[in-house]
């Protein structure tokens, strides 16, 4: 039978999945394409040196979702495209890193208005991703960068694209990761620089982007407080047990349109393994416990309906000896319920080092509470 502690994390990473797959699906231009991409593993760590020297190649599938009424927000996105990805990664190391299969959504945002022949824009795409390689301090030491089969996977790309319809050709270059968020260390992660070539088949033509009108904006209440409070669960490496990671965030947000706000928020983190991880790699011998530290942030979110996506980039206060970095940086999902909303979010510290995957409930002030996202 599958190990208890697996079960969690499996549970923990399939319920990031539903919250990731809970962005209201666009209806776009209905299109299918293959792709095939090549590209190098980022060494963004030590650990990751020595298993970053082979090329990765890969294989996908796309669906784009078909172009009917779809949600209001999406006019304001410049009529984005959605749908769904099947990619095979084989990163050339089969003994310690093996392949990778992942399913993602993904949103994808032009730049321009028209894009009957031409088109450039932006990709985002976010799943879950099955790695047949993790790390076993007897069998497979050297892969310190994945340590559970199933990951968080996230890819963002700038593309190009030349239609002649039905048939379209794409290229684009991006970074994708993976990732469990440190619920089992070591959890390096492997972020992966890759070039796309894709050829496809449009069963609809492009939908023409249009600026919106002043007068079509509803009014939506500018100022916004808003606080929530999430926990996780992660481990140290070379440490035989599990710790908690909590936090408590006051938020200050400004409406500046009707798809962004931006503003600024203050964290209280209560971090078990702090004092542990300083033990074993900071050289701390003292006896006073590291787990608490504060500090504020700017922060920005991207609304889609009642689900939006969440970023901010803030530092801690206080002595720092003993804290691997002072910076980090947020990044998740929001889902809206009226004014309550639950939280995925990943906290991680420059670069690509995730601290601990948290999920959280919260609540927002505000003035006015007739435009309900």
């Amino acid at each position: 039978l599958m190990p208890t502690k697996s079960i969690a994390y499996y549970t923990l990473l399939l319920t990031i999945t539903l919250f990731l797959f809970n962005i209201p699906v666009v209806r776009a231009q209905e299109s299918i394409d293959m792709s095939y991409s090549f590209g190098s593993i980022l060494v963004h760590a030590s650990g990751i040196r020595p298993i970053s020297s082979n090329p990765v190649n890969a294989f996908a599938f796309t669906y784009t979702t078909k172009n009917k009424v779809g949600e209001d927000w999406k006019k304001y996105y410049n009529q984005a495209n959605s749908g769904f990805i099947y990619e095979y990664k084989n990163f050339n190391y089969p003994e310690v890193l093996g392949h990778a299969h992942s399913l993602s959504t993904f949103l994808q945002f032009s730049f321009l208005r028209r894009r009957n022949v031409f088109d450039i824009g932006f990709k985002g795409q976010a799943g879950i991703a099955y790695l047949n390689k993790i790390y076993n301090k007897e069998l497979n030491p050297l892969n310190t960068a994945i340590s559970t089969h199933f990951n968080v996977a996230a890819e963002t790309q700038f593309y190009t694209k030349l239609r002649f319809h039905p048939i379209f050709i794409e290229y684009s270059f991006g970074l994708n990761h993976f990732s469990n968020g440190l619920i089992k260390a070591p959890n390096l992660g492997i972020n992966t620089l890759n070039n796309h070539f894709s050829v496809g088949v449009e069963f609809e033509k492009p939908v023409v982007g249009y600026r919106i009108p002043k007068q079509d904006r509803e009014p939506f209440p500018k100022n916004e407080f808003w606080l929530y409070t999430a926990i996780g669960t992660k481990e140290v490496k070379n440490y035989d047990g599990r710790f908690t990671f909590s936090t408590l965030s006051l938020n200050y947000s400004r409406q500046l349109s009707t798809i962004n706000k931006t503003g600024i928020g203050l964290d209280f983190i209560d971090d078990e393994a702090a004092t542990q991880y300083a033990t074993q790699n900071l050289e701390y011998t003292g006896t006073e416990d590291l787990s608490f530290r504060f500090g504020p942030n700017i922060q920005t979110e991207f609304i889609f309906g009642r689900t939006s996506i969440f970023g901010a980039y803030g530092f801690y206060f206080g002595n720092n000896d003993y804290y691997s970095k002072r910076a980090y940086y947020k990044v998740g999902s929001k889902v809206h319920f009226a004014n309550f909303f639950g939280t995925v979010i990943i906290q991680a510290v420059p670069l690509f080092k995730a601290q601990a995957l948290v999920f959280g409930v919260g609540y927002r002030f505000r003035r006015n509470s007739q435009n309900q996202l």
